[in-house]
C-alpha cells in the first residue's frame, strides 16, 4: 500500500531569520537546519514544488558603478554664457523614464546647470527625457545650442535609454529633439526564477537545466511585493533525495537570463513542498478488511 506523505517548510533570505552566507547582492543564501530533513530510503515518486513565493519588485536597473554616470556639458544658471562639464551620478534604483528624468533634473540643478531662461524666468532645463509611446523610444530635448551628453563611456545608462555610444550635441540651433535609435530598455527583468540545490535538474529551461524550482511572474508595480501563488505549481523530480538526510542547502534568485539579481536590500521567501509515496505493509486484519470490499 502506498501512502502519500508531504513535508512543507518556508525559507527566507533574511539573515535575522536564520539565512546564512547571504551574497552581497542578496540573491543567494544558505539554509542550515538544526533538525535535518530525512526522506525514507524506500520513498517513491519524490517531487518538489513551490506553492508560494514572495519577491520584492525593486531590482534596480540603474546600478552603482555599472550604468549610473551621465557626462554632461552645458550652460550654468549663474552665467548662461559660461559652459561647464560634469559627471552626474544617478542613485541606485529601479527607474522608469519619468522617474529617471525627475532624478536627473534634480542632479542638474544641484550641479548648477541652467534651469530657467528669460525675464520673467520660465522653466527651461538644459535637457529633458521624454518617451515616444508609439515606438517605446526615449527623446532627449536639448534646450540650448551648447548642450551635449557623452554616451561613449561604458558606465552610462545608454542601453536603458536606447542611445548608441556617441556624443549627442552640441547643436547649431536649439531646441533639438533627438530620438534614440534603439528601443528603451528600462525593463531589464521579464520574470524571476527561484533555484535550489535540493533539485538535481529542476524545471527545464529551453534545452538546459539550472536547478530551477519555480518561475515568479512580475504582476505588480515597481516598488511592490510580488506574491506568487500558482494554481498548479510545477513539480520537479527529486528521486535522489530518497534515503537522504538534508541539513544544509542553498537557494538563489535569478532573472530570466539566469543572472543573479540585486535585491536592493529586500528579502525573498519561498514555501517549499516535498512530496513522496511511502510503501506500507498491510496488517492481517487490514488485508481481511480489503478483501471484504465489494468488487
Amino acid at each position: 500500500m502506498l501512502v502519500p506523505e508531504e513535508l512543507n517548510f518556508i525559507v527566507t533570505s533574511d539573515p535575522t531569520q536564520g539565512a546564512k552566507n547571504v551574497s552581497k547582492n542578496g540573491s543567494r543564501f544558505t539554509v542550515r537546519l538544526e533538525e535535518a530533513i530525512e526522506i525514507p530510503k524506500n520513498a517513491m515518486n519524490v517531487s518538489l514544488s513551490v506553492p508560494e513565493a514572495t519577491v520584492w519588485w525593486t531590482v534596480p536597473n540603474i546600478i552603482t558603478g555599472e550604468n549610473d554616470r551621465l557626462y554632461v556639458t552645458g550652460p550654468t544658471q549663474a552665467n548662461p554664457a559660461a559652459i561647464q562639464s560634469s559627471v552626474l551620478t544617478i542613485p541606485l534604483g529601479l527607474y522608469d523614464a519619468s522617474g529617471l528624468n525627475e532624478t536627473v533634473q534634480n542632479l542638474l540643478e544641484n550641479a548648477g546647470y541652467q534651469t530657467t531662461d528669460g525675464v520673467p524666468a520660465i522653466s527651461k532645463p538644459i535637457f529633458t527625457f521624454t518617451t515616444d509611446e508609439a515606438t517605446s523610444k526615449i527623446i532627449i530635448r536639448f534646450e540650448y545650442p551648447t548642450v551635449s551628453i557623452d554616451f561613449t563611456p561604458i558606465d552610462t545608462p545608454r542601453d536603458i535609454l536606447g542611445f548608441n555610444a556617441l556624443v549627442y550635441g552640441p547643436y547649431v540651433t536649439a531646441p533639438q529633439n533627438i530620438t534614440a535609435p534603439n528601443v528603451a530598455g528600462f525593463n531589464t527583468v521579464n520574470y524571476f526564477l527561484l533555484h535550489s540545490d535540493l533539485v538535481e535538474q529542476g524545471i527545464r529551461f529551453n534545452n538546459s537545466y539550472n536547478q530551477t524550482m519555480a518561475q515568479v511572474l512580475i504582476d505588480v508595480a515597481p516598488g511592490s511585493q510580488i506574491v506568487s501563488k500558482p494554481f498548479n505549481p510545477a513539480k520537479s523530480d527529486c528521486s535522489r533525495l530518497a534515503g537522504s538526510r538534508i541539513d544544509t542547502f542553498s537557494v538563489w534568485l535569478t532573472d530570466d537570463a539566469q543572472r543573479e539579481v540585486n535585491t536592493n536590500n529586500e528579502y525573498f521567501t519561498a514555501r517549499i513542498s516535498i512530496r513522496w509515496l511511502h510503501p506500507h505493509a498491510l496488517h492481517e486484519n487490514q488485508v481481511k478488511s480489503v478483501s471484504k470490499l465489494p468488487k
